[in-house]
């Protein structure tokens, strides 16, 4: 696979491409920021191309990539998740060293942590999945309601958001999961019924 076309287009500026890029073409800008995305492998277009369905692609659905760069996507999205669990670790070890209950934890009212909002939505994504619950339902007026008790100053995302960014994100961090097992594992014979 040779590297795509786009790198010689002209940097107008604005927020660096993600690594995912390599492996995709660019296309004609759909929105300011945003452009198509061709995988160079497949040929499969993705409008607009958004770097978590990138490499959900190249990690699941493209059968057309060389094994290679699988393991290249695989890689940076592990490393991704790895250095985000490693932040949270420490941040929870600082606060595991204090048996005194910290201002931001008594406070409800400040304003929630990128990292925390994260962790909520991690454990909500996991909640309508495993649960089986309907996408709508997070639109629902008591179901705001209850976060609004809970914590009020998270603000619940909405069904396209929850069941589109933050469900492919969950799958790539369970599939990078589960290659690293799989990868681990000698003479693995599976069964299909």
């Amino acid at each position: 696979m040779s590297e795509s076309t786009s790198s010689k287009k002209q940097n107008t500026g604005g927020r660096p491409k993600k690594p995912i890029w390599r492996f995709f073409e660019q296309g004609d800008e759909i929105d300011k920021g945003h452009y198509i995305a061709t995988c160079l492998a497949c040929k499969q277009s993705f409008r607009p191309g958004k770097a978590t369905t990138m490499e959900k692609h190249i990690i699941s659905n493209c059968s057309q990539v060389e094994k290679s760069i699988r393991e290249a996507v695989i890689y940076m999205v592990e490393a991704r998740e790895s250095s985000r669990e490693s932040f949270f670790s420490s941040n929870k070890r600082k606060a595991e060293n204090h048996d005194q209950t910290t201002l931001e934890k008594f406070y409800e009212n400040s304003e929630l942590s990128k990292e925390r909002k994260e962790e909520i939505d991690i454990a909500l994504i996991k909640a309508f999945v495993c649960c089986g619950l309907p996408w709508h339902l997070v639109e629902h007026p008591f179901i705001i309601e209850l976060f609004k008790q809970l914590r009020s100053n998270y603000n619940l995302p909405n069904r396209k958001t929850l069941a589109d960014t933050m469900l492919t994100e969950e799958i790539l961090r369970v599939n990078v999961r589960l290659y690293k097992l799989l990868d681990g594992e000698n003479n693995l014979t599976l069964g299909k019924s």
